[in-house]
C-alpha cells in the first residue's frame, strides 16, 4: 500500500470517524463500488418532517437482492400517487424524457407499510411509475386500472436496506443529494 493511499484513508477516517467507516453498510458500499462503479451509490431518500427523520435506502443493494430473491407480481397504477409524484417534484420531467422512456422497462420496487400501516412507498422506480401513467393517459386510459409489474418488500425485507442516519449525516447525503434523479452522489471537490 502506498503512503499516499494510507494518508488518504487516515484523512477520511479523521473526517467521518471509525464508527462510520467500519459499519456494515460502508463495507457493502465498497464491494458495490468495485462491482458497479457510481451506480452503486444510488440512495433513495424518503423525506419526513425534519432531516433527522428522513429514511435513506441503499437502492443498488436492494435492487440486486430483490432481483435474486423475489418474484414479480402485478399491481395496478394508483393515479393519485402518480399525480402526487409529478406535482410534488419527486420526479424530474427531463429525466423521464432523456432517460426513462429510452430505457428497457423494469418492475418497480414497493416497500409495504414504509409510511405507516397501509401506506406503501415506491422505493425504486418513481420515474418508471410516472412514465407508465403518462403513457396510459396518452392512450386514453386515465383513471382506469392499468396493470404494472412490481416487487413488494415486506418491512422485514426493506428494513435491511435502510442506511443509518448517522452514516447519512457523516456522508452529507442531504448536502450532496441530487434532487432531480433521487440519487446521492459523491462530491467531486
Amino acid at each position: 500500500m502506498s503512503s499516499e493511499s494510507r494518508n488518504r484513508r487516515r484523512e477520511l477516517r479523521r473526517q467521518v470517524g471509525k464508527r462510520v467507516l467500519e459499519h456494515p453498510y460502508m463495507k457493502r458500499m465498497r464491494i458495490n463500488l468495485r462491482e458497479a462503479g457510481d451506480a452503486a451509490t444510488e440512495v433513495y431518500r424518503l423525506e419526513r418532517q425534519s432531516p433527522e427523520e428522513h429514511l435513506y435506502f441503499d437502492v443498488y443493494t436492494m435492487r440486486k437482492w430483490t432481483l435474486g430473491n423475489l418474484s414479480v407480481v402485478g399491481t395496478f397504477l394508483d393515479w393519485g400517487r402518480a399525480d402526487h409524484l409529478i406535482t410534488s417534484g419527486a420526479v424530474d420531467p427531463d429525466r423521464i424524457k432523456d432517460h426513462t422512456i429510452l430505457a428497457t422497462p423494469e418492475p418497480i420496487i414497493i416497500g409495504v407499510n414504509v409510511c405507516g400501516p397501509g401506506n406503501d412507498q415506491v422505493l425504486d422506480g418513481a420515474h418508471r411509475y410516472v412514465t407508465c401513467a403518462l403513457a396510459a393517459a396518452a392512450m386514453g386510459l386515465q383513471g382506469q386500472p392499468v396493470p404494472m409489474p412490481a416487487y413488494f418488500l415486506e418491512p422485514e425485507q426493506w428494513k435491511k436496506f435502510l442506511i443509518p442516519n448517522f452514516i447519512a449525516k457523516a456522508l452529507r447525503f442531504d448536502e450532496n443529494y441530487v434532487n432531480d434523479s433521487h440519487k446521492w452522489t459523491a462530491r467531486k471537490d
